[in-house]
């Protein structure tokens, strides 16, 4: 029985305050809902980044109705056994789309990045605004071998039996811990987690999930390097938030822009993970994607 026959349907769930699983697009997601007025906010979290990594950002945006997404393996729901596409993530986000009704403005951090681009291009008319916050983006995406992506599958599959040894559970859970570390300015290596979330990087089907995503991140770039010569960007109002500490990376996202009509505002005070260094420029940048009268409205 799928979670839509056995629960309320998603349009209600994604107005109810709360952790929900739900299928969306023909997989099982988990979704953090904040109840709230105007213009929907979907946010995407990256790759190997939960969706409580966006509550500094719900906090700068209070009274604001929000959906965080977790897709499948991350959060409460099972790893599918297979690298995520493009096109699966595609039919994900429009189906949440379609189920909150409203087009949203969509802010999507690193990896998800192409897959609301992808969303955009694809349906033009299904989002109101994109935030990326430092997307994800190659000028050159090259597609691996099929070879390629059976040993990472297989290494996924590895991720998933070995995880569920404490030895190795422990280790990978240190080691993402310090690679999430890493990434912030404002994170220390001790950083606390939610309540019930601490041992999410323990969990055999979260790991075995990060390895597949990462995995499947060459093919996900070449198909949207494939969709750039089939479509035209669809004048969604957008805004490119760089972490501003590699002059390359800099130029990159201002190609990403280009593309996408986006005014580029570059964070010179953040790393990789904004949200958690800025969401206060997040939330600017949300702001500024709003219908006019909204904008009044809206304390950042």
């Amino acid at each position: 029985m799928s979670p839509e026959a056995a629960g309320p349907p998603v349009s209600e769930l994604v107005r109810t305050a709360g952790s929900h699983v739900t299928e969306l697009g023909g997989r099982l997601v988990h979704l953090w809902v904040v109840p709230g007025a105007g213009t929907p906010v979907l946010l995407l979290p990256g790759c190997a980044v939960p969706s409580y990594a966006f509550r500094p950002v719900e906090t700068a945006l209070p009274g604001r109705w929000m959906v965080a997404l977790d897709r499948p393996g991350m959060l409460d729901t099972p790893w599918p056994g297979r690298l995520p596409t493009l096109a699966e993530e595609v039919a994900t986000l429009l189906a949440l789309c379609e189920a909150v009704g409203t087009p949203p403005v969509v802010v999507a951090h690193s990896m998800a990045g192409p897959h609301a681009e992808a969303l955009a291009r694809e349906h033009p008319g299904a989002v109101s605004g994109l935030v990326l916050l430092d997307a994800s983006i190659e000028v050159d995406a090259q597609r691996p071998s099929a070879a390629f992506d059976r040993a990472w599958l297989a290494a996924s599959k590895l991720a998933l039996e070995g995880s569920r040894l404490p030895p190795f559970a422990v280790a990978a859970a240190l080691s993402t811990r310090v690679a999430v570390w890493s990434q912030s300015q404002r994170l220390r290596i001790n950083y606390s987690r939610p309540p019930g979330t601490e041992e999410l990087f323990r969990r055999p089907d979260t790991l075995a999930s990060l390895v597949a995503e990462q995995a499947a991140y060459g093919d996900q770039l070449a198909d949207l390097e494939d969709l750039l010569e089939t479509t035209t960007w669809p004048s969604t109002p957008g805004v490119v938030l760089t972490a501003g500490r590699r002059p390359g990376w800099v130029r990159k996202q201002r190609v990403l822009a280009h593309r996408t009509g986006a005014r580029h505002v570059v964070v010179d005070d953040s790393r990789h993970l904004m949200m958690v260094d800025r969401p206060d420029a997040v939330a600017e940048a949300v702001v500024s994607l709003l219908p006019e009268p909204e904008r009044q409205t809206d304390v950042v």
